[in-house]
């Protein structure tokens, strides 16, 4: 009976914690957004809601980048590279802003996460 209670209790805690990887926290105070068009140094972003973002935020800017030459066991091909960073502009709609590129070469899809140090 103890065995059982300890299995699913940690059967429980692993579903929670994985599903915390698609949950609106995530979205909130990890990944922001990700860039949709960039024209020159006009860029729009898509980010999960705009009703706490403020015009002049700034945000660092990644890109994930493949390394197919990773060929052991257990090393990842993927990593992020920090590209730029962009300053927000006004917000279009609940899902999109505006933004200024401040430095960087920013370029579609690249994903944008919230600067905390400004």
């Amino acid at each position: 009976m103890n065995k059982l209670i300890k299995f699913f209790s940690i059967v429980v805690l692993s579903v929670g914690l994985l599903g915390g990887c698609a949950s609106q926290v995530y979205h909130d105070y990890i990944m922001s957004g990700q860039v949709v068009t960039v024209d020159d140094k006009q860029a729009v972003v898509c980010v999960s809601d705009t009703d706490g973002l403020k015009e002049h935020q700034v945000f660092n800017v990644y890109r994930t980048v493949y390394d197919p030459t990773a060929i052991s066991e257990g090393e990842n091909s993927y990593s992020r590279e920090f590209v730029g960073k962009i300053r927000l502009g006004k917000t279009k709609d609940k899902h999109f802003a505006e933004a200024i590129v401040l430095d960087g070469e920013i370029t579609r899809y690249d994903m944008v996460e919230f600067d905390r140090g400004f």
